[in-house]
C-alpha cells in the first residue's frame, strides 16, 4: 500500500528494525561452528554453523530428529516438555555432533535423562556417547510407519498378482458388486483398501465393513497381514504405559510368534527390526515419550519456509528461526 519493493522492506527489516546486526557485531550471532580439521596437518578444512545451541531449553526430556533446510541437512534437538528448540547444527554426523555439545553445551548433558529417536544408527550413537545418563526411547510412530509399510507392501504384492494373472482378469469383473449398477474388481478394491487398511477396525464404516469382508475372503493373507498389524498398534495403546515390563515384553514375544508362522515375508523384516531396537522400543511404556514434539517443529519450520518463499538470506532466516522457535 506505500508502494515499496520488497527488497527495500526487507532490507530495513534485517538492517535496521530487528537486533541482528547489533547481535552479530556483539558476538551474540555466528559464532558457534563446528570446526572440521585435517587430523594429520591440523589444518581446518570446513566450518558447519550451529545456529542454535542454548543451554537453557535443555531438559531431562529430550527428542532429537532431521529436518532439510533448503539443500542441507540439519540435526534438530527439541525440549519434549516446552517444545523450544535446544539445539540445531548443519550436521548429521555423531562426531560434530559430539564436538558441538561439549563445547557449547557440556555443563548439560548429564542432566538429559531420556532421549527420543528414530532408529538411525548415527544418532543412537551419538546418544550413548553424548548424554552419559540417558535411555533411549525408539519413537512408536516410526515403528507403525514400518508396520503399516509392510501391510502396504502385502497389499501391492496381491494387487500385482491380480493384475498378472490371466484367470483373474477373466473372471474379476464380477467379483463384488456395490450395488447394480456398479462393479467394481478385485484390483479397484485393492486400490480402495489402501486408506482403509490404516485405520483400526472400529472405526470402520459401513461400506468399508463390506469392502474388507470380500477382500480378506478373497484373499486371506491381507486378513492375516491385517490382524498383525492391528495387534501390535493395541501393544501401543497409551493405556498400557506404565504397566510391568515383563508383561510388555510377553506381549510382544506372542506378536513375534505369530509372525513366523504367518510366513508374510514383509512382516518378517519388521519382525528382525523390532527385535534389534527392542529394549530401545520397550522404553516407551515408562512414560510414553515421543517425537511428536520434534516432528510438531519440523512442521512449524516447514510452514515457516513456506511463508517466506523459500531461504534467500540463510544467516538471517536462522537468526528469525532462533528468535520465534527457541
Amino acid at each position: 500500500m506505500f508502494g515499496l519493493k520488497p527488497k527495500t522492506l526487507h532490507y530495513w527489516y534485517k538492517e535496521k528494525l530487528s537486533e541482528y546486526r547489533p547481535d552479530v557485531a556483539a558476538g551474540r550471532w555466528g559464532e558457534k561452528k563446528i570446526t572440521i580439521v585435517d587430523k594429520d596437518t591440523g589444518e581446518v578444512l570446513k566450518e558447519k554453523p550451529v545456529p542454535i545451541a542454548k543451554v537453557e531449553n535443555f531438559g531431562t526430556h529430550m527428542t532429537i530428529d532431521e529436518k532439510q533446510i533448503g539443500k542441507k541437512m540439519y540435526t534438530i534437538m527439541t525440549n519434549s516438555k516446552t517444545g523450544k528448540i535446544a539445539f540445531l547444527a548443519q550436521t548429521l554426523k555423531p562426531e560434530y555432533l559430539k564436538q558441538a555439545m561439549e563445547n557449547y553445551l557440556s555443563e548439560k548433558l548429564s542432566e538429559v535423562k531420556s532421549v527420543s529417536c528414530d532408529m538411525s544408527p548415527s544418532y543412537k550413537k551419538f546418544c550413548k556417547e553424548v548424554f552419559p545418563n540417558t535411555q533411549l526411547v525408539i519413537d512408536k510412530f516410526h515403528v507403525i510407519k514400518h508396520l503399516l509399510d509392510a501391510l502396504n507392501q502385502v497389499r501391492k504384492q496381491l494387487k500385482t498378482q491380480c493384475l498378472t494373472d490371466s484367470q483373474t482378469l477373466l473372471t474379476q469383473t464380477t467379483s463384488y458388486n456395490t450395488d447394480q449398477d456398479n462393479r467394481w474388481t478385485d484390483v479397484e478394491l485393492l486400490e480402495r483398501s489402501r486408506y482403509i487398511l490404516c485405520k483400526m477396525q472400529p472405526d470402520w464404516e459401513e461400506d468399508e465393513i463390506e469392502i474388507m469382508n470380500h477382500l480378506f475372503s478373497s484373499f486371506p493373507i491381507l486378513q492375516t497381514a491385517y490382524e498383525l498389524t492391528q495387534k501390535l498398534r493395541l501393544w501401543y495403546q497409551r493405556g498400557n504405559i506404565g504397566r510391568h515390563i515383563i508383561s510388555i515384553e510377553r506381549e510382544l514375544f506372542e506378536w513375534y510368534d505369530q509372525v513366523d508362522q504367518a510366513k508374510i515375508t514383509a512382516f518378517n523384516g519388521v519382525r528382525k527390526m523390532i527385535e534389534k531396537h527392542q529394549d530401545d522400543i520397550t522404553n516407551y511404556f515408562k512414560e510414553g515419550q515421543t517425537n511428536a514434539k520434534a516432528e510438531n517443529m519440523n512442521s512449524k519450520i516447514q510452514r515457516f519456509l513456506f511463508n517466506n518463499f523459500g531461504i534467500k538470506d540463510r544467516d538471517f532466516f536462522f537468526y528469525r528461526v532462533a528468535g520465534y522457535f527457541s
